[in-house]
């Protein structure tokens, strides 16, 4: 592993996996991430370090390894490409146990605790200026220090996990161990099982095994003769875990040659998702934490029950994984029951299968009667946040606790930014999206949309933005499904017509280099971002002498307003050229669906109105010269030169009736040239509204209501629109 140039990581978003990352860079080594799901400040911190963000699996240069997360399983399809180019493919745990097999290892492992202890210790060698590289499972709160680094030292810190079996892998200088209980059931069938991975551990450490004094753990590390041992206070009060977790980094800091005693712990800035105060006032305060174990919710509820006596506690809970829930759902019950009101989210099944034993229904049955009459379980966030407002608490004052793994970060974010807010809820969606965004991504208020669609009427949006990033999309769109805030997508702005007030909510626009991608993949497709536009589409394939995109080029839209609209011209669809297409579903995942499986019709495609396009793979009709593809592109603008208006409009305002072309009824019903204000039916071609000049959007609604109208009269027909107006109904406007 000493030769390693470049690695591609996969699954790369992961806290194992984005400091590993860091580390793998800070050694020398070129990286390249991927991960359909990057969050901020992850990806920027990422980034600033020179380590390429991927959106797609597919590296620009080929790795000499690949390393997986372990949440990714062996034989995905992100995977087997790799192994069938016999490029070999590490789980997370196993590939670091041999890159770092000739470093002093500094092993923390335990069933709770290890990122904390992991970050304590590593912030404190930081503070005396030793010299050593980390690996931390989480952020600092105060981002002055990256969850990873790399440092030519013989040193390394890292939390060393038992949940995919890696652990079996390390042979560490030093090993810390917290705590052991049953945990992680997918694996080990009883603590005995954990117990023995740890004794087998112990049997591997080189140096120093350190536990807590007059424990089981401790018992464990005697059989170990020629072993330097080392017991830390164990406090048994678990409200107290964090006096613990110094004990044990002092002992580290002694076994490293260091002591320890003149700093300050004081003035550790912690880990975020562990005990995190996300607002606070005098009657309410929102804590997060990611407990998930049930010793771990005991912890955390105690010390909060002890930090504020006087304030109820209202606990939000998600459990994590089905198995965990099945296996220890009494005890999850039994440690929850400090609450004085429980809310329930169903069980985040991280990478597991659904499973009735194991869903969050099997914790109310084992709740006293106090709680179980009114536990309910909550699946979107705006009703969460109007039972927690209404809470039935005879405390004037309490903490809301969101505890456990999933959407609860999310939903514990929203509902800090909702009190913060006071219940104004355009306040609350500005301040939850604070710190969400990258630093390319801004969030406007107020912007005028007219000049961003092609007819040029309309007011403004409330808010608007263009993401950067795929992840900043899922941020934007996460926000008005938390908040109840209505969402519009714009692109180049053909197609739309936007109402003179304007848009109360938030308008998205994907412009940027991120979503204009053009890339050839094979001798016949080509992939495209949906921030792409069409004409740019139809050059690059006349570049590569690919034919069957030339009826792109007049078009002026992007491909993702295309793919809504199944757009088309002189007899083509855009979904005749259309391989596959990559969604943003509301449920916050991606989805690839083949161009065959979707519900494609004229001028629609229900996919693409349930999701947001983000990318496709478009495929040609075959081989041409490009002079043949050139010649064919300008046939088709000259027949559009002639037919169609060159200035400003929406395109066709309506569509074709069977049968029957919709600007021949118009012309028909002797309506070429009507006016109304600046704008004007085009005299050319009569299913084009033209902006003249200052014209306003209820000036082109008149205009069309007028057309309706007189198409109905004269022959029975009802003109329907093919152009959108943003946020409403056609009803509403016409009779």
């Amino acid at each position: 592993m000493t030769n390693l140039k470049r690695v591609f990581l996969i699954g790369a978003s992961g806290m194992g996996m984005a400091p590993l990352a860091l580390y793998l860079k800070g050694a020398g080594i070129q990286i390249e991430a991927y991960d359909d799901c990057f969050k901020e400040p992850l990806r920027s911190i990422l980034e600033n370090e020179g380590i390429r963000v991927l959106s797609e699996p597919n590296p620009i240069e080929k790795p000499d390894c690949v390393i997986r997360s372990s949440a990714i399983p062996e034989d995905s399809n992100l995977v087997s490409p790799w192994i069938s180019q016999n490029i070999p493919v590490y789980r997370r745990g196993d590939f670091l146990a041999q890159f770092t097999a000739e470093k002093k290892v500094v092993a923390i492992v335990g069933s709770h605790g290890k990122t904390s202890t992991t970050a304590m210790l590593s912030w404190a060698l930081q503070e005396t200026g030793f010299s050593f590289s980390y690996l931390v499972g989480g952020l600092f709160t105060d981002n002055q220090l990256p969850p990873g680094r790399y440092e030519e030292s013989d040193w390394v810190v890292m939390e060393v996990d038992e949940s995919d079996g890696s652990i079996d892998s390390f042979s560490p200088e030093i090993t810390i161990a917290l705590n052991c209980e049953w945990d992680h059931v997918d694996l080990y069938d009883s603590r005995e099982a954990i117990g023995k991975t740890f004794q087998a551990l112990f049997g591997r450490t080189v140096k120093t095994i350190i536990t807590p004094e007059n424990s089981e753990l401790a018992e464990w590390a005697r059989v170990e003769k020629n072993k330097e041992l080392s017991f830390f206070h164990c406090n048994k009060e678990l409200s107290r875990y964090e006096e613990n977790n110094i004990s044990a980094v002092c002992c580290a800091g002694l076994s490293m040659g260091i002591n320890f005693n003149e700093l300050s712990f004081l003035k550790f800035p912690g880990v975020s998702r562990r005990n995190s105060v996300l607002y606070e006032s005098a009657s309410r305060t929102v804590v997060e934490d990611y407990a998930h174990h049930p010793t771990e919710i005991n912890a955390f509820l105690s010390s909060r029950r002890e930090l504020l006596p006087e304030h109820a506690l209202q606990v939000v809970f998600q459990p994590h994984r089905f198995s965990r829930t099945l296996a220890l759902a009494k005890k999850f019950a039994e440690e929850l029951s400090q609450a004085d009101d429980i809310y329930l989210l169903p069980t985040y099944a991280a990478f597991e299968k659904f499973s009735v034993g194991g869903s969050v229904e099997s914790l109310i049955g084992y709740l006293p009667p106090r709680l179980r009459k009114r536990a309910n379980i909550y699946s979107d966030f705006r009703s969460l946040c109007n039972a927690l407002t209404n809470s039935s608490s005879n405390s004037n004052k309490d903490q809301v606790l969101f505890v456990g793994a999933g959407d609860l970060e999310k939903w514990a974010h929203a509902f800090a930014s909702w009190e913060m807010a006071k219940g104004k809820k355009l306040e609350a969606f500005r301040n939850y999206l604070n710190g969400k965004l990258s630093r390319n991504t801004n969030l406007i208020e107020n912007e005028p949309l007219g000049v961003k669609t092609t007819i040029g009427v309309g007011g403004s949006a409330k808010f608007y933005a263009e993401p950067a990033t795929t992840e900043d999309l899922r941020s934007l769109v996460d926000a008005t499904i938390l908040f109840g805030v209505e969402r519009a997508m714009i692109g180049r702005g053909s197609n739309l017509i936007v109402p003179d007030e304007g848009f109360g909510g938030l308008v998205i626009r994907l412009k940027g280099k991120f979503w204009k991608e053009i890339s050839k993949r094979s001798d016949n497709t080509i992939i495209v971002g949906a921030g792409a536009r069409l004409k740019e589409i139809c050059g690059f394939a006349c570049s590569n002498e690919m034919q069957g995109f030339e009826f792109l080029e007049g078009i002026p839209g992007t491909l993702g307003g295309a793919l809504r609209m199944n757009a088309g011209a002189m007899g083509w669809e855009t979904f005749d050229v259309v391989e596959w297409v990559s969604f943003l579903m509301p449920d916050g995942k991606v989805k690839e669906i083949p161009g065959t499986d979707l519900n494609v019709g004229y001028r629609y495609c229900r996919e693409a109105y349930d999701g947001i396009a983000l990318r496709a793979l478009l495929k040609s009709d075959g081989k041409s010269s490009h002079r043949a593809i050139r010649n064919a592109i300008e046939n088709l603008a000259k027949r559009r030169r002639i037919s169609q208006p060159a200035e400003a409009s929406a395109g066709c305002i309506f569509r074709n009736p069977e049968d029957i072309s919709a600007g021949l009824l118009i012309e028909q019903a002797g309506l070429k040239g009507n006016r109304e204000g600046g704008a004007i039916i085009s005299k050319k071609h009569a299913n084009f509204i033209l902006n003249q000049g200052g014209a306003t959007a209820g000036e082109v609604i008149s205009l069309i209501q007028r057309v309706r109208d007189r198409v109905r009269e004269s022959n029975g027909l009802i003109l329907e629109p093919e152009v959108t107006l943003m946020g409403k109904s056609w009803n509403e406007y016409l009779s």
